[in-house]
């Protein structure tokens, strides 16, 4: 009984003797009434002041709750969420931070039941710039020590750091607003000379003139994407999720842009990768015992490209088994002719940069000047996760793919030039 009922029960038990003494001729009140009815006020006082007080605490207590309502929410100074860091600075962490992966975790506190759709949808998590960026220390490797390595052992330890090389580490950087034509420069003829100042009609010499040979190409933005599995558990754990889209993200986008780089036909909606260039140099070469026949092969076509005007050679790309080759040179005293399995150091090919790529076939390499080819962005990297892909919702599975909005454009392909096996005959 609350504390209402309880006043009303006794207010009604007060009313019941006062009608009984009026239906009986108003006899006065008995002694046991008059005794009750004291209790009764008594009684009555009592609940009547705890009503109000409860009446009172109510209407403080709403008061108060309305103030803090108003009021935003304490930042408290170094405390962290489950969730997720207060700062979300990789592309991982602004996967998690979104208003879309919010929005999934608010749909599924406790994770992903088993078969439940999957959608969180496409979200913006940075620009090819800020992707390339983090690959390295810096965003330009070629103008210091990380890309721009000196061909000089000394005796001394090497204490820096060297990753190897690849060729988005080689590549110019850009952005385009879409699709565009361009004069790829195939080739160049210098003919400037001193010429006299005057040139009278019937003089032989005339003032001579240079000739570029172009060609005209289409730079078309492309899609590059591909995709991971995660579990619907790694999927709600936010900080788990960031970290490991950070990992995956090098491996993932790395492999396909490389790929269409080198090995893009220009066909079926694809980019025209180096390989596929009308204009790019070539030269062939009869491969030996050992990498020598090629180490040979790569000094001549040195020579084609910087007797180029203008022309350098800013690094050399080749696979990993190439690169081991390099390595394993002996002399006739089975002696390295490289750093050997002790040394350490920049790996340089005559001079230049070795750089290295799982999507070249062992044999081909190719040298020149990679400013020439340039990755222009379009609309940065974005990041979607659903699990309408096979039959992922039944084994709570989800797929994230990754995608990259971008063209690629080979300004001077005269200035590449591709060494490989000769396989005539």
């Amino acid at each position: 009984m609350t504390l209402r009922e309880k006043l009303q029960a006794l207010l009604k038990e007060a009313a019941d003797i006062v009608a009984k003494a009026a239906e009986e001729d108003g006899r006065d009140f008995t002694d046991d009434e008059v005794k009750r009815i004291n209790e009764i006020k008594t009684e009555a006082e009592e609940v009547e002041a705890k009503v109000k007080a409860a009446d009172e605490a109510q209407a403080a207590a709403a008061a108060m709750a309305g103030k803090v309502a108003d009021r935003p929410k304490p930042q408290l100074s170094g405390v962290k969420d489950r969730q997720e860091d207060a700062d979300a600075h990789t592309f991982g962490g602004r996967f998690v931070k979104s208003g879309l992966y919010a929005e999934f975790r608010k749909q599924h506190p406790s994770g992903v039941g088993e078969g439940s759709p999957v959608d969180i949808g496409r979200v913006q998590v940075g620009s090819m710039k800020e992707w390339l960026a983090s690959r390295k220390a810096t965003a330009a490797p070629l103008q210091v020590a990380l890309g721009n390595v000196q061909p000089v052992r000394m005796p001394m330890v090497d204490q820096v750091d060297r990753d190897n090389l690849t060729i988005l580490d080689l590549i110019s950087r850009g952005e385009t607003a879409g699709n565009f034509e361009y004069l790829q420069v195939t080739g160049v003829t210098r003919n400037a000379d001193v010429v006299a100042d005057e040139i009278l009609p019937g003089d032989a010499n005339v003032k001579p003139t240079s000739t570029m040979q172009t060609e005209l190409a289409e730079a078309k933005v492309y899609t590059y994407a591909d995709g991971y599995d995660v579990t619907n558990q790694l999927l709600s754990d936010a900080p788990a999720l960031a970290s490991y889209m950070d990992n995956e993200l090098g491996y993932s986008l790395d492999w396909v842009v490389e790929d269409n780089l080198l090995n893009g036909p220009g066909t079926g909606g694809k980019p025209k990768g180096i390989l596929y260039t009308t204009g790019v140099q070539e030269l062939t070469y009869t491969p030996g015992a050992d990498a020598m026949a090629q180490v040979k092969a790569i000094r001549r076509a040195i020579t084609r490209i910087t007797t180029l005007p203008g022309g350098n050679v800013t690094a050399v790309l080749m696979s990993p088994e190439d690169d081991e080759a390099w390595d394993l040179l002996q002399d006739a005293n089975d002696r390295f002719f490289g750093q050997g399995p002790f040394g350490q150091g920049p790996s340089t090919s005559w001079g230049r940069t070795r750089a290295l790529s799982q999507r070249l076939a062992p044999g081909t390499v190719i040298l020149g000047d990679w400013r020439q080819v340039a990755l222009l962005d379009r609309e940065g990297l974005s990041v979607l996760a659903f699990n309408q892909h096979k039959d992922y919702a039944q084994r709570n599975l989800t797929y994230v793919r990754a995608e990259l909005r971008a063209a690629q454009v080979i300004w001077k392909p005269n200035r590449l030039i591709v060494v490989k096996p000769d396989t005539a005959g």
